[in-house]
């Protein structure tokens, strides 16, 4: 063993109630920004408004959520949430939506 190195601690994978609390903290800090219209919690110019109005949230999602998945759910809901626009907008104006493999309706940020 090298003077710097050290073995690295690899975490268990979250488990059933892990994963779910994570998703609980995901929804409840989604809700939020939705209340202050912000679609995309990456785009540095929400950080002040995220920060004073949905702090108490964002802290407990990252906290009970891996940090890969606070980066991927964060990239992922802008997507969602066009898409599921999209749909919307189609069902109004009566066009047949054609389901792709693997969509779920209703499913957005589960």
């Amino acid at each position: 063993m090298g003077l710097f190195r050290s073995d690295p601690v690899i975490p268990d994978p979250p488990n059933r109630s892990k994963r779910e609390k994570c998703w609980e903290s995901r929804d409840l800090f989604f809700s939020c920004l939705d209340r202050i219209d912000v679609v995309n919690p990456l785009d540095k110019k929400h950080d002040k408004i995220i920060a004073k109005e949905c702090s108490k949230e964002n802290k407990q999602y990252e906290t009970d959520c891996v940090a890969s998945w606070v980066k991927y759910f964060n990239q992922k809901r802008p997507f969602d949430i066009k898409k599921e626009r999209m749909l919307k907008e189609a069902e109004e104006q009566n066009a047949e939506v054609i389901q792709m493999p693997g969509y779920r309706p209703g499913a957005i940020g589960k």
